[in-house]
């Protein structure tokens, strides 16, 4: 029994398909580790002297969507005179909220769910104390099961949700704006 194809086409089409499994697989596993596991960053301040401070929390996902769309966010703050402190949900974030007036949570959609450092980091936090809450779910696609879900916790841990949209980097978003614009004129708009 012959294990390799004789034929020079078919040994030439067998190394250009295992070679496609391979890197496939490899792909995966490394999309797997990036959207799975914690990224630990410093935490940004922006505007120190405002007058109301704001916790953004933000996933770097596969792309650098979720990082233009939290400090679009961060700079309409900024504009209404908050103090921003930015960063991304790990071991290392905040979790006792007390000294802060606003927690933004920007969250990449993943098969129809948050993200998971970003849920992970929720449940650290645990009781949200009736903080006021803003949902950035960012998404390709539906989000709206992402949404939900996140609304949901949030919820669920006594958060007081003042808004939540849905952000897309491929689909119109509200008032067809882009996602910077639209996150930014989310934040201009709050009081």
């Amino acid at each position: 029994m012959k294990l390799l194809p004789q034929k020079r086409w078919k040994k030439v089409l067998l190394i250009i398909l295992l070679t496609f499994i391979i890197v496939s697989v490899s792909l995966l596993a490394y999309a797997s580790f990036v959207i799975n596991n914690d990224v630990i960053s410093e935490l940004v301040i922006k505007n120190p002297q405002g007058s109301k401070t704001a916790l953004i929390l933000y996933h770097p996902g596969l792309s650098s969507f979720s990082h233009d769309v939290s400090y679009a966010f961060a700079d309409g703050l900024i504009q209404n005179n908050w103090r921003v402190e930015i960063t991304t949900p790990s071991i290392e974030a905040p979790t006792d909220l007390s000294k802060y007036d606003l927690l933004v949570v920007a969250s990449n959609t993943y098969g129809f769910s948050p993200d998971t450092p970003t849920t992970r980091h929720l449940e650290r936090i645990g009781d949200l104390k009736e903080i006021k809450v803003v949902l950035l779910t960012l998404g390709a696609g539906s989000a709206l099961e992402s949404q939900q879900s996140l609304e949901n916790m949030v919820q669920a841990q006594d958060g007081t949700i003042i808004r939540s949209i849905l952000v897309y980097n491929m689909a119109p978003n509200e008032r067809d704006k882009s996602p910077t614009e639209l996150a930014r004129e989310t934040a201009i708009g709050l009081d």
